[in-house]
C-alpha cells in the first residue's frame, strides 16, 4: 500500500477514536427543508429560465409546459376554442391534447385523467409533468429524499464526461503546502490538473454515485445541535473531502460514521465535520476561533481513481456569505 494512502488510513482512525471518545453516537435526523423541486433529464438538471416547478396541494409537480415540452422534442400550439385555451404537444410518435382548467388529457387518442388541472400562474401554462413525459413516451420517477423528477435514464457522467475545462493546479498547490502527500492520488501519482465544478452538476458518478452535497445544521436535543455538517447523499461510497480554507492551508475530511444516515429509498446521507479537533492535535494547525463554514474556499473531493486519472476535484463553497 503506497506510503500517503497509509498516513491517511492512520490519521482517520486516530481521528475517528478521539471523536467517538468525546461525542456521544447518535443517529442523524432527516432534514425539515423546503427544497426547490428540481426536474433531471436524463441525469442532468434543466435549467428553468424563469418560470419554477412546483408541488401542489396534490403533491403533482407542475411544469410550464413550453419549456418542458420542448426540451422533449414536441412541438407546443394553442388554440381558443369557445372561450377555452386549448394545448397541443406533438412529435414524431405522439400527440397530447389538452385544455386549461380541465384534469383530463388525450394521450394518443385516448383519454386520461390527473389528479391536477392545467392552469396558469404567472403568465404561464402549467401542466402536471407526468401528463407531458408519459404523454410524450418518457419514463417518469419521483425522488422524495431530494424533490427531483427524473425523466429518462437516471445514470449520471463523471466528473470528466461533463466536458469541462481542466485547468492548472498551480493556484491550489499553495495550500497543500504543509500536506503534500494530499497532492496525489491513491496510486502516488501528482495531481497535474483541476477540475472546477457547481452544486448544479450534480448528480454525478465519483467513488460511488453522487446525488448532491448539502449543507446541513442539526436542531434538535443531542449533543449536535446548533452544529454544522457537510452532508453527502450517495448510494454506498462517498468520497473523503479537501476543505481549502481561507488562511491558507487545507483541512482533509473523512466522514462521521456515527452519524451516517439510511434513507428510505437505500441512499447514504453521509456527514462531514468542518470543525475537527485533529487539525491541531495531529497537524498542529491552531486556530485563533472554532473553523466555519465562512473560512472554506474551496470544497474538493478526493475520489477513487485510476493512475492515469491526475486531476484535483474542486468546487467553490456555495454557502460562503
Amino acid at each position: 500500500m503506497q506510503t500517503n494512502l497509509i498516513k491517511k488510513t492512520v490519521l482517520a482512525v486516530l481521528a475517528s477514536s478521539f471523536i467517538l471518545s468525546t461525542i456521544p453516537q447518535i443517529p442523524a435526523k432527516a432534514a425539515t427543508s423546503s427544497k426547490q423541486v428540481e426536474v433531471l433529464l436524463n441525469a442532468r438538471k434543466m435549467a428553468f429560465p424563469d418560470a419554477k416547478p412546483f408541488q401542489d396541494e396534490n403533491s403533482a409537480v407542475m411544469v410550464p409546459i413550453r419549456f418542458v415540452s420542448e426540451k422533449l422534442g414536441a412541438k407546443v400550439g394553442y388554440e381558443r376554442v369557445g372561450g377555452k385555451q386549448n394545448i397541443t404537444l406533438k412529435t414524431d410518435k405522439h400527440s397530447v391534447t389538452m385544455t386549461v382548467g380541465s384534469s383530463t388529457a388525450v394521450i394518443d387518442d385516448q383519454s386520461k385523467t390527473y389528479d391536477s388541472k392545467i392552469i396558469v400562474k404567472q403568465q404561464r401554462t402549467y401542466v402536471p409533468l407526468r401528463l407531458v413525459s408519459e404523454g410524450l413516451g418518457q419514463e417518469v420517477s419521483w425522488d422524495q429524499i431530494s424533490k427531483w423528477v427524473w425523466i429518462g435514464s437516471k445514470k449520471p457522467p463523471t466528473v470528466e464526461e461533463l466536458g469541462l475545462p481542466k485547468t492548472s493546479i498551480d493556484p491550489y498547490k499553495s495550500f497543500f503546502s504543509k500536506r503534500p502527500e494530499l497532492m496525489t492520488n491513491e496510486f502516488n501519482e501528482p495531481y497535474k490538473y483541476a477540475f472546477k465544478i457547481k452544486p448544479s452538476n450534480f448528480p454525478l458518478l465519483m467513488s460511488g454515485y453522487i446525488y448532491g452535497v448539502d449543507l446541513y445544521t442539526f436542531h434538535d436535543s443531542s449533543a449536535y445541535n446548533g452544529l454544522s455538517y457537510i452532508r453527502v447523499r450517495t448510494t454506498d461510497i462517498s468520497p473523503n473531502l479537501y476543505l481549502l480554507t481561507e488562511k491558507g492551508d487545507v483541512r482533509y475530511r473523512y466522514k462521521r460514521n456515527e452519524l451516517t444516515q439510511k434513507n428510505s429509498d437505500g441512499t447514504v446521507y453521509y456527514y462531514y465535520g468542518i470543525y475537527n479537533n485533529t487539525d491541531e492535535f495531529a497537524h498542529n494547525i491552531k486556530d485563533s476561533k472554532q473553523l466555519s463554514v465562512q473560512d472554506i474556499k474551496y470544497i474538493g473531493f478526493h475520489t477513487s481513481s485510476t493512475k492515469d486519472n491526475l486531476s484535483l476535484i474542486l468546487m467553490d463553497n456555495p454557502w460562503r456569505k
